[in-house]
Order: C-alpha cells, then sequence, then structure tokens
C-alpha cells in the first residue's frame, strides 16, 4: 500500500512538473505563431549607448547582461550587421546597447562611456521587414533566437527584399525585430563606417 502511494505520489509531481515545463516554455514564445509583414515599425528617433564587437552573434549576451548593471529597466537594442550565411563566425559585426535619454540618464551615459560604451542617434524607423516575439522570461530570448531571424530570412529570401541590418529591441513584454528596407546605412556606428572604408 505505501509503495502504491510513493509510486502514485512521484507520477503527480512528474506530471505536475512536465505541465510546468509546458506551460513556461508556451509562455515564452514557443509556439507563438510568428506573423511578418512589412511595415514602419514605429520608433522614433533612439538615442543609444553602445559597444561593437566583432565575432559571434551569440556573444552579444554578454554586452546585455552588462548593461542589466546599468540599469535593469531599459530597453535594449541589438544590431547584427552581417548575415550567418554569407560571413564567416569571425567577421560577423554587431552592437549592443542601451535606449537612453540624454537628460534623464545623463550619470547613467557618463558612467557607461567610462567603460567604453558609446553614443549613438538613430533616425526614425523605415519600411522595414517586421515582427514581434513575447519577451515573458529568460527562455524567450533563446527560443525567439532559434526561431525569428530565420523565418525573417526565409521571407527576405522568398521575396527577393533587400533587406539588412537586423535590428531587435527588447522592451519589458516584447521583442521586436525589424531589418530595413531602405536607408540601411543610417544604422551604421561609425566603427562598422571606419572598417569599411
Amino acid at each position: 500500500m505505501l509503495i502504491t502511494a510513493i509510486i502514485i505520489a512521484i507520477g503527480l509531481t512528474t506530471l505536475a512538473l512536465i505541465a510546468t515545463i509546458i506551460w513556461l516554455l508556451k509562455a515564452s514564445g514557443l509556439f507563438t505563431s510568428i506573423k511578418i509583414q512589412v511595415t514602419q515599425p514605429s520608433f522614433e528617433f533612439l538615442t543609444i549607448v553602445y559597444k561593437f564587437q566583432k565575432g559571434d552573434y551569440s556573444t552579444s549576451a554578454d554586452i546585455f547582461r552588462d548593461i542589466i548593471n546599468y540599469s535593469p529597466s531599459h530597453s535594449t537594442i541589438g544590431i547584427y550587421y552581417d548575415k550567418t550565411d554569407v560571413t564567416p563566425v569571425e567577421q560577423r559585426r554587431f552592437i549592443v546597447g542601451v535606449i537612453v535619454d540624454e537628460t534623464k540618464d545623463a550619470e547613467m551615459i557618463k558612467r557607461m562611456q567610462t567603460d567604453d560604451y558609446k553614443i549613438f542617434k538613430l533616425p526614425k524607423s523605415v519600411q522595414s521587414v517586421y515582427t514581434t516575439f513575447p519577451f515573458n522570461s529568460v527562455f524567450s530570448v533563446s527560443i525567439s533566437n532559434m526561431r525569428v531571424p530565420s523565418r525573417l530570412e526565409g521571407f527576405i529570401q522568398s521575396n527577393k527584399l533587400d533587406a539588412h541590418p537586423l535590428v531587435e529591441i527588447y522592451e519589458p513584454t516584447i521583442i521586436h525585430y525589424f531589418v530595413p528596407l531602405s536607408s540601411h546605412e543610417i544604422y551604421n556606428v561609425p566603427e562598422l563606417i571606419s572598417e569599411s572604408s
């Protein structure tokens, strides 16, 4: 009788654990439908404080974690300049930064600049290939990185569009992804321009 009760308790615990994992993955976006459209994202002029890097895009996570030390509440941004199917890993260029208000965030900006962050202004968004993804947990980032960029690239290729770079903006509950269809150079930070010249 005791053994039966233990087996039932283990079985119920296992079911509860599986249900919790499924719920967490669902809430994190594993089953979210990815709707891609061509539109003009609603972002106006943005001031960002960023770091430029070369190498594996996955190392961007280190900078995102560093930015949290300055402010866990600000929206963050990543811009990925090179296509992964064309550019070798060690040559891929990207930036990771935080969206700031130059007046309200003056002290934070100064602190970040002493740690080699740079400041850059992005103009109003242009017509882009665009989608969003829920940002409900740390798993949302991993799941979105596995699902969204490849879907965007497939859409761009199948419609024969000239779209680049990939821009990600992380707000408290949503990740915006967009790939500009024109004015590509407005997303180029000075380090990228100096590399290209």
